[in-house]
């Protein structure tokens, strides 16, 4: 029997981490769902311990893709191209899940039917945890919902909504890492003709991992956003057509201030204040 879920979680330096992630995981293991690992060329002991907490949980439905250091976006579609389920959860590798959260998820995604399923999250610090939730969106209201991704005021976390496999079909991947999950979001949320809010945090974020991409400098995450976004615009399907004005205006002030010479790359970021 085919799982209903798979949950692809990419792996890259997270010795210290990745214990609790599998095991949030683990713990929740059922039939309907299925954990892919995606060893993306760790150099640490990462795959030793995922392998411990594994053989804890024998009942599990655990894969274990091993490549070459391809990087976050790649390591999901790598995950995703071995995975079996109906509907794809991502969920980073220094991140875990709430207990019982892949329960709702599958009883969501049975009772609804809906293409896109998104969700809340705590927001984890060194000394306090933090809820954070999107607003209410649905198919009449999801441009907006695209739109406002490029002004920071929604998420664009890929871990924060599970979508049917049929969604990924085809789409353009980014070749960074910073904002890769934004340019997932933008196509996903496009194709989806039916989408549902669940008001529970199933999810803990955490924001205290120096070795986290966002710890990167500042010019080199804007430019790393930026080149990532100038490529769907270059590179996507109907959904671009959607959200050009804002994302060129985005991309136009990273050029202005880190690397001008995006301008000479993009012309179209020219047309960013026309």
């Amino acid at each position: 029997m085919n799982p209903l879920i798979s949950v692809i979680v990419p792996i890259y330096g997270v010795e210290r981490y990745i214990g609790r992630c599998a095991d949030s995981l683990l713990s929740q293991a059922c039939p309907e769902v299925e954990f892919v690992f995606v060893n993306d060329g760790t150099p640490d002991g990462s795959m030793e311990v995922l392998r411990e907490v594994a053989a804890r949980y024998p009942e599990a439905r655990v894969k274990i893709v091993e490549q070459a250091n391809a990087g976050l976006p790649r390591a999901r579609m790598a995950g995703l191209a071995v995975s079996e389920g109906t509907y794809i959860v991502h969920l980073d590798s220094d991140d875990w899940m709430e207990k019982g959260a892949l329960k709702i998820l599958k009883d969501k995604a049975l009772e609804s039917g809906a293409d896109l399923i998104y969700y809340d999250f705590w927001k984890e610090y060194a000394h306090h945890s933090k809820l954070d939730h999107e607003r209410r969106y649905d198919p009449s209201n999801k441009v907006r919902w695209m739109r406002r991704l490029y002004r920071d005021a929604a998420y664009g976390y890929v871990w924060s909504k599970m979508a049917r496999r049929e969604l990924y079909d085809g789409i353009f991947v980014p070749r960074l890492t910073m904002h890769e999950d934004i340019v997932f979001s933008t196509q996903l949320i496009w194709r989806a003709a039916t989408i549902e809010q669940l008001s529970v945090p199933l999810v803990h974020y955490r924001r205290d991992n120096p070795q986290a991409s966002t710890r990167m400098g500042r010019s080199r995450r804007r430019l790393q956003s930026a080149r990532n976004m100038l490529e769907l615009f270059a590179n996507g399907g109907p959904e671009v057509a959607a959200v050009e004005r804002v994302l060129l205006r985005k991309c136009f002030w990273n050029a202005l201030r880190y690397d001008r010479s995006l301008f000479r790359e993009y012309p179209a970021l020219k047309r960013a204040y026309l």
